[in-house]
């Protein structure tokens, strides 16, 4: 009897995996977690029990032995050895309980469920918040949708969309084919999408992104793609062509009105920091040809930190010669107006925007980039500064003035602003409809950052400020327009952008003087560098703040997400009905 039930002993404790698989997933990756302690404690009990099995008999044959000689009798040697067997079969038994225990909190403990979560919960907030979802599809379909959703996200990275915007485009496309269980991970240049079927079949897709070509009229293009997916309005094959139809979307303007745009950029912000007409005119012409330059340059394949640091040099050197000679009274704005078009706006916004919405990967790679740009037009401002002097120009007085405010310059501070945002979306390819929201979203901010400093703001307190007013104007008229935010806010978000502040501190750290120190100006640098970082960190917070903002076409798509659920409720309900 006693033999026999500590025999089973072990055998009974095997039914532990039977416990471990009630559910499906969870039970099956924490038995995998726990099986190895498990069978090692089973495996010694079997082996100790074994032995015991082993020695029984052979200590019974020696009893019986002895017996025989007329020295001890049988039934006294089983006697004594009875209460060591006892004492032996209660360790098993308590070893037996521990390993119960210890599995059963291993399998059934208090652990975190690792279910994966439905991709329909991280459209919260975004314009894609409630699209129509499709029956599961098959293997191969599964499969082209996610090469489907790829593409979609790779032409999205090298249009220069943000990392948010990608993964809730490309979360959103994947749920409106059926997709539900997908999974996305986003790098600084690599996307990848995970897809498991039903039967446990893993897929997985890959897109790599090896540079970025501006083109916000694709992600326009995009966006309203997405929706209409969203919306259920658009079937896969059609969804494909018009994809393929985006990837080879033509700019809306030619090479030369880009760098036309970009020029009268320049001129405007030279008038909107207090320069003449002779200084902008003069800004629109360095402006084409620090373009032209910059391009004649990237064809030797050099990288682009050097490129930059001559760009910064030509217009420092620009500058001062034309202040030395007489042709313009105020050559700090031209170099200030200069820097601003060289400045990483776009970069910088997307990088404290990855940061804020945990990308750390994605917002360190992003701003490796921006510090190497600013770091190479810090280089080019002193470059500049020391050539000129060792050539015999006169340094450049960058006190900037103080005036008070006449009516006659603050409209032509108000036009100047106007212009620059426009000139910023045909400098970001958008489209021609956005040119005005734009021009309005600018002017708006420009007024903010006026008032904030007449108000004696701190600067950088007054450009989160402003750029938080740039960011929530820019979300609701943006996707109104059928266009993300990004489309809106960097054309305005150039009204803001403090070059001057930039140009003097570079300036006091390369001509040290009596009065300036290497220290003030590294000082001086620091806060401006943080005065435009400030500015992206607005604009991420404005758009935040206007997410409860109501969207028509939002409202729309969820109004016909939710008649379509309806109706297949309604049809399941009546099917179910009618079985009865």
């Amino acid at each position: 009897m006693t033999d026999d039930s500590t025999e089973e002993a072990p055998t009974a404790e095997v039914p532990v995996d039977a416990q471990s698989s009630s559910g499906p997933e969870h039970g099956a990756k924490q038995a995998e977690t726990g099986s190895s302690a498990l069978q090692e404690m089973l495996e010694l009990t079997r082996q100790q029990r074994l032995q015991e099995l082993r020695e029984a008999p052979t200590g019974q044959l020696k009893s019986d032995e002895t017996g025989s000689d007329g020295a001890k009798s049988p039934t006294t040697s089983t006697a004594k050895s009875k209460p060591k067997a006892d004492h032996r079969g209660a360790s098993q038994r308590i070893a037996q309980r521990v390993a119960r225990r210890t599995v059963g909190r291993l399998v059934t403990g208090t652990s975190v469920n690792t279910q994966p979560v439905p991709i329909v919960t991280a459209l919260k907030g975004s314009p894609y918040k409630a699209p129509v979802q499709a029956s599961e599809p098959g293997e191969d379909e599964a499969r082209m949708v996610l090469d489907f959703a790829a593409d979609l996200a790779a032409i999205m990275m090298r249009a220069g969309a943000g990392t948010t915007d990608i993964e809730v485009s490309v979360i959103a496309a994947c749920a409106a084919f059926g997709l539900t269980t997908a999974q996305v991970d986003l790098t600084s240049n690599t996307l990848t999408v995970h897809y498991s079927t039903s039967d446990g079949r893993l897929m997985t897709v890959m897109r790599v992104n090896r540079g970025e070509s501006i083109h916000f009229a694709k992600l326009g293009s995009v966006h309203k793609l997405v929706t209409e997916l969203v919306a259920g309005n658009i079937e896969f094959n059609d969804a494909r062509n018009r994809l393929d139809a985006i990837r080879s979307q033509r700019r809306p303007y030619q090479e030369w009105t880009v760098t036309g745009a970009w020029g009268l950029m320049v001129g405007s912000l030279v008038l909107l920091l207090g320069g003449g007409a002779v200084a902008a005119g003069l800004g629109i012409l360095m402006s084409i040809f620090i373009q032209q330059s910059g391009k004649l340059i990237g064809r030797t394949s050099l990288p682009s930190f050097f490129i930059t640091a001559l760009q910064a040099a030509i217009a420092t050197l620009v500058a001062m010669v034309a202040g030395n000679f007489g042709i313009i009274e105020s050559p700090q704005y031209l170099v200030a107006a200069g820097i601003v078009l060289l400045l990483p706006t776009q970069s910088l916004y997307s990088s404290v925007q990855d940061a804020l919405t945990n990308f750390p990967l994605t917002a360190a790679g992003r701003m490796v980039g921006v510090v190497l740009t600013l770091a190479g037009i810090v280089s080019g401002l002193a470059l500049g500064v020391v050539t000129g002097e060792a050539i015999g120009l006169s340094p450049i007085e960058v006190l900037v003035p103080k005036t008070g405010v006449h009516v006659l310059t603050a409209i032509v501070s108000l036009v100047a602003a106007t212009v620059v945002a426009m000139a910023g979306v045909v400098g970001m390819q958008s489209t021609r409809r956005f040119i005005l929201p734009a021009a309005f979203v600018g002017l708006a901010s420009y007024i903010t950052m006026t008032a904030l400093t007449l108000l004696a703001i701190d600067n950088v307190l007054a450009s989160l400020l402003a750029a938080t007013v740039t960011g929530f104007l820019a979300r609701p008229l943006s996707l109104r327009l059928g266009a993300p935010s990004i489309v809106l806010m960097i054309p305005a978000i150039y009204t803001l952008l403090q070059g001057l502040s930039i140009f003097t501190a570079v300036y006091q750290i390369a001509a040290e003087s009596a009065t300036t120190s290497f220290a003030v100006g590294l000082s001086s640098l620091f806060s401006a560098i943080l005065a435009n970082a400030a500015l992206a960190v607005g604009a991420v917070l404005g758009s935040y703040l206007a997410r409860p903002l109501k969207n028509l076409k939002a409202d729309a798509v969820e109004r016909t997400a939710k008649s379509a659920r309806s109706a297949e409720s309604s049809i399941t309900i009546d099917g179910s009905q009618q079985r009865d």
